[in-house]
């Protein structure tokens, strides 16, 4: 999934083992072409870079440090969007309400519900769309490095980017962010404890001090 993250992206954030996902321990995973850019983030993080098999210019990191202090970066440091696919082929593209896209239909209500349950249902039955959320971010401990991109198709981060206390208002902003792997144990009728975990963007007022956690 991504929206727009090219250009002067130096490398990308996702997180990995979260909402379910087998097999991978939890944490941010990095993805670059820039040896510079995953060294000095793993430097700061933690982690080992590797170069992928099949791709050896581009290089992984999963980084040992569950929370990121990160700030907004660019002009529109946020995308949002709804889709639906069909295969590759992007046939509903909204932002919830109005239709983005194609052209022929800009504008016009796109007949998604109103309840994000009822969303959430007709996506499961892929009758609807999903969620796809970008955010572009420098890190705090290191901002010279480049701009990163977040992704996520999180359907909480989704519906609460309207939420949020601090304005998200790009370059300059006095927002502040943590990006965090959060961990819970839920206890199923099984008797057996599972860990879940999930990200989040935390949200940090400068003014007032005052911190949102917002499920990414």
């Amino acid at each position: 999934m991504s929206i727009s993250c090219l250009g002067a992206i130096v490398g990308r954030l996702s997180a990995q083992g979260v909402e379910g996902e087998r097999g991978v321990s939890p944490g941010w995973l990095l993805t670059t072409a820039d040896s510079e850019v995953a060294e000095t983030t793993a430097q700061l993080f933690g982690g080992t870079p590797k170069r992928r098999a099949a791709s050896p210019d581009v290089i992984d990191v999963l980084l040992e440090a569950e929370t990121i202090g990160v700030r907004l970066a660019g002009t529109a440091p946020m995308a949002r969007r709804f889709v639906r696919r069909d295969g590759a082929e992007a046939v509903h593209v909204c932002d919830g309400r109005r239709f983005l896209a194609p052209a022929s239909r800009l504008g016009r209500s796109c007949g998604c519900p109103s309840l994000a349950i009822d969303r959430k249902i007709a996506a499961r039955k892929q009758l609807g769309p999903e969620p796809e959320v970008e955010l572009r971010l420098r890190l705090q401990a290191a901002p010279a490095l480049g701009i990163f991109c977040l992704e996520s198709s999180s359907w909480s981060l989704a519906e609460s980017l309207d939420e949020v206390g601090v304005p998200l208002k790009g370059e300059g902003s006095d927002a502040l962010l943590e990006i965090r792997i959060r961990h819970a144990r839920v206890s199923p009728k099984s008797g057996m404890d599972v860990r879940y975990s999930w990200p989040v963007v935390a949200v940090a007022d400068q003014l007032g001090g005052s911190r949102q956690d917002v499920a990414a």
